[in-house]
């Protein structure tokens, strides 16, 4: 799983040489967050030094940039990835195109405050289940 912070650059590394087919590909990736189920879509530069054994990139959350490997996603959580290889270097529509990995990713964001409604009753008894009445 990629760890990813709201509104921080992120340097994460994945194996796509083993699945690529392309002599010197461009990586699409689409993210697609759990909750929402909304995708979003970036390219980003392969900045490893050694791309038979690893690839490293650099993902910018909280600029909306996308064919320079920058977006805006939604609220922290988990959002699934997928990579697609293409030859393009600014095409956002995976249609076509051989996907090469996917996974999970998290979203951290410290600046998220969840919000609830405690529930009471009357009484502030508590209530609880009796088959036998």
């Amino acid at each position: 799983m990629i760890v990813l912070n709201k509104n921080q650059t992120t340097n994460f590394v994945a194996t796509l040489f083993e699945l690529s087919t392309l002599t010197n590909p461009n990586y699409l990736f689409k993210f697609t967050s759990d909750q929402t189920k909304v995708s979003y879509y970036t390219i980003m530069t392969d900045i490893s030094t050694n791309k038979t054994r690893y690839n490293e990139f650099n993902f910018i959350e909280g600029v909306d940039d996308a064919v320079n490997g920058s977006l805006i996603l939604g609220k922290g959580g988990f959002y699934s990835y997928e990579i697609f290889e293409q030859v393009s270097s600014t095409n956002l529509d995976p249609t076509g195109l051989t996907k090469v990995e996917e996974g999970k990713v998290k979203l951290l964001d410290s600046t998220y405050t969840p919000s609830y409604t405690q529930h009471t009753n009357a009484t502030n008894t508590n209530i609880v289940y009796n088959p036998s009445l």
